[in-house]
């Protein structure tokens, strides 16, 4: 079936079922219409630092960890501990690449994840030369049924309900607004709420 939003090809969601508990890796990449989702290697870390540089600004309103990546060094080290996180279940963090030219353009990542109880949250940033283009929903729709072929069971995102198009991306996608956990985080100078959002392998839609 193919999804009308994103263009990504779904197939049928899994039963309601135990989780295995085990870590099972996505299978790569990930090919959508547009777009190619890879694991992180060192040969992109340029690439990488280079859309962090020039959207740092914009980035750094919603996205905590881009003042700490202040280096090619920095980049670089972080793609080290993506592949090693890799390996061992607790992080899968994928480039988003253009398809039709390699470009790169953001990231989106599974990360908190909870194999005992089929659990992840999804992560994701684009570069604003990229923005608005339907890349990110792709992405996401990519990711998400990845996880589901693998045995989540509930699938989230939580975003800073100022962040309107990152709300847009998971409402577009049919996840469920569960609550906000108000002033949760310290950022930008101030608490700030954050919106959760989910989807289930049982109840993809609302």
């Amino acid at each position: 079936e193919m999804d009308a939003v994103t263009g990504v090809q779904t197939c049928a969601l899994p039963i309601s079922s135990p989780p295995s508990g085990r870590p099972t890796a996505p299978t790569t990449p990930l090919v959508g219409q547009r777009i190619v989702l890879e694991p992180h290697q060192l040969s992109r870390a340029e690439a990488m630092f280079a859309l962090v540089q020039e959207d740092r600004g914009r980035l750094a309103a919603w996205l905590p960890w881009v003042e700490s990546t202040l280096t090619l060094a920095d980049e670089q080290s972080y793609i080290r501990h993506t592949q090693e996180t890799w390996k061992d279940g607790s992080l899968y963090d994928f480039g988003i690449l253009r398809r039709d030219d390699g470009v790169f353009c953001g990231n989106v990542g599974v990360h908190q994840l909870r194999w005992a109880h089929g659990c992840c949250e999804l992560g994701y940033w684009i570069a604003g030369d990229f923005e608005g283009l339907g890349y990110v929903s792709e992405a996401v729709a990519l990711v998400e049924q990845a996880m589901f072929d693998v045995g989540m069971h509930r699938i989230e995102i939580r975003c800073d309900p100022r962040n309107v198009r990152s709300v847009a991306v998971a409402e577009r996608l049919g996840y469920q607004l569960e609550g906000t956990l108000r002033d949760n985080v310290w950022l930008d100078g101030g608490w700030q709420d954050t919106m959760v959002f989910a989807k289930l392998a049982t109840k993809p839609t609302i």
